[in-house]
């Protein structure tokens, strides 16, 4: 499933409650201020405001392409790159064109009240609200949603209002999606970032669109299923996917503020997730409890997850309110994932499927996949883990405590670095493993069949969006990973992505190493040996493979057995890869 998010984070710092009149002046001179606390989440208590809201959205235009559009590609790109500025040029350009000044708006006379906003402007107001940070009035806002207005604003919590200026009370931004259907404008709300806050982000932070949750979206197989569960639900953004091709979904969180914004999010995009806001339970349920608690003795179609799975120290007497409760599961080490794995089988459906991000962690003397091996071993599943990066303890220490702001008070920086270098020596760590896992439950005809395992590590670039990649690669590996003989009697050929890489000394008569290259997908390359480089040369679907397996070693003198094993290593990690295809 394709996912866009117009932009990326932003390095601004706006109000997150109610702000003063020296507030206000000052961030018009550009001075940041101490911000107070950070309000609760909004409000789903009133439907038709939200109705009115989502209207005013698109009436305005304030939609991915639309503030594309408004914003051009090189300020959407500095978005992407966190700088804000070209974005707020472009608004302040927008909004000075046949519109009152801030000042001469804020006193409602006769210029102010006539003033009609065209739909660019109306854009422009709700992108400088909640996207660039640039003060807004009362009248700007009023105009920009008429039906919601100012007032409306408040009551669902979206907003605070200053003596002079709206600020967003949190964070608000157009989501596209693709579906069955087509693109789907949607929208999504959670948590003010840590750019738009002073100090660390409170421990109930709820995230919003981040790399993370566009990554699990991106690399989810779109199957149609009849029952889909989402753990660690969070704001709601896999709901979001999930609604296109599973019946009902459930969405479980330990936070009830973020299964607030789940709701929120869900009745904010009702219309398009073909849902009815005065009846979501018909096909959906928030359920609040630590990862599978809430759904015990139930199963599903599906499971994706991204868990939180960040490795933290532990302290002793800490509660949970200790914990940044989006990220950390409260378990020492890599043990939340464990935990989560081997608890999957008792909520899985025969053939079901789960699809997670996650860490593991390794010590000097074993694999990084030796933990990860394990956890599925015992679970009895089918797996699949992808590791696509890998940091040191003092690397990963640096970018969590980054993630939460904790950098800002040195003093706890240096407090904060010391207890996680020391957790990760405690148990010999040495390397933190992040990767994509694909796991699946057996049919009930095939229980006593030894599952299919496949661990690699590919930390290139790769093309997302995955989930149609991993879903028709799985299906073809666990086909011949039943039936290996059977491959030899299909016609197969080399797809158009494939590209071939020689390499060989000056003066040399023969290639030295020959690459196997995958343009598309996960772009992997491997090398092989010239007798299957001539294989894939001459697999066009017009001879079985044993057929050309014949003909290949008549040329080469290549001994058949061992043409043949590299073949059907070929056949399962190149079904699997997409070297060849049937």
């Amino acid at each position: 499933m394709p996912w866009h998010p117009v932009y990326g984070g932003a390095p601004w710092g706006v109000p997150c409650a109610g702000v003063t009149a020296a507030q206000w002046r000052a961030s018009k001179l550009g001075v940041m201020t101490a911000f107070p606390p950070v309000p609760g989440p909004p409000s789903a208590q009133n439907i038709e405001l939200i109705e009115a809201l989502r209207e005013d959205f698109i009436e305005a235009g304030f939609t991915n392409d639309g503030v594309a559009e408004l914003l051009g590609a090189e300020a959407v790109a500095a978005l992407d790159r966190e700088q804000v500025v070209p974005g707020q040029l472009r608004v302040q350009s927008e909004l000075s064109q046949q519109m009152p000044s801030a000042e001469a708006d804020s006193t409602g006379g006769p210029a102010a009240e006539a003033e009609t906003l065209s739909q660019s402007q109306r854009c422009a107001v709700l992108t400088a609200l909640w996207l660039v940070a640039v003060p807004v009035t009362y009248h700007q806002v009023q105009k920009a949603l008429p039906r919601t207005g100012v007032e409306g604003l408040r009551q669902l919590g979206l907003a605070v209002l200053g003596p002079e200026a709206v600020w967003p009370a949190c964070d608000l931004r157009p989501y596209l999606v693709e579906t069955r259907a087509g693109s789907r404008d949607l929208w999504v709300t959670s948590d003010l970032s840590s750019h738009q806050v002073t100090g660390a982000l409170p421990k109930d932070h709820v995230l919003g669109v981040g790399q993370a949750s566009l990554t699990l979206a991106g690399i989810t197989h779109r199957r149609p299923v009849q029952t889909a569960l989402d753990i660690g639900t969070g704001c709601g953004i896999q709901l979001l996917h999930l609604l296109d091709h599973a019946e009902h979904v459930t969405g479980t969180d330990l936070s009830p503020r973020a299964l607030d914004f789940a709701r929120f999010n869900l009745l904010l995009n009702a219309p398009a997730l073909e849902l009815d806001p005065r009846n979501l339970e018909d096909r959906v349920e928030l359920l609040e409890g630590s990862l599978l608690e809430p759904v015990a003795g139930r199963t599903f179609d599906l499971v994706v997850s991204n868990p939180p799975f960040v490795i933290t120290p532990r302290q002793a007497g800490e509660t949970e309110s200790d914990r940044y409760t989006y990220r950390d599961g409260g378990r020492e080490g890599d043990a939340l994932m464990q935990e989560l794995i081997a608890g999957l089988p008792a909520v899985l459906n025969p053939s079901g499927t789960a699809q997670m991000l996650g860490n593991w962690e390794s010590s000097a003397d074993e694999a990084w996949d030796a933990r990860p091996r394990s956890w599925v071993s015992q679970a009895g599943l089918s797996a699949w883990f992808i590791q696509r990066d890998e940091q040191t303890p003092a690397e990963y220490a640096e970018t969590w405590l980054r993630d939460a702001s904790e950098e800002r008070s040195i003093q706890d920086y240096r407090r904060r670095y010391g207890q996680y270098i020391a957790d990760f020596a405690s148990r010999g760590v040495q390397q933190i493993g992040f990767g994509l896992i694909w796991l699946q439950k057996p049919a009930e005809q095939q229980e006593d069949t030894t599952p299919w395992l496949r661990f690699e590590q590919l930390t290139g670039e790769i093309q997302q969006p995955l989930g149609p990649v991993i879903g028709q690669t799985v299906q073809r590996a666990l086909a011949a990973h039943t039936d290996e003989a059977g491959v030899l009697q299909k016609a197969l050929h080399t797809p158009e992505t494939i590209t071939e890489e020689r390499y060989q000394r000056f003066g040399a008569e023969h290639p030295e190493v020959i690459i196997a290259r995958q343009g598309t997908g996960l772009r992997r390359s491997r090398p092989i040996s010239s007798a299957a480089a001539g294989f894939l040369a001459a697999a066009d679907g017009e001879f079985t493979a044993a057929q050309l397996i014949t003909a290949v070693c008549s040329l080469t003198e290549t001994e058949e057995d061992t043409l043949t094993q590299e073949v059907l290593d070929l056949y399962i990690e190149g079904y699997v890869e997409g070297y060849v295809e049937q």
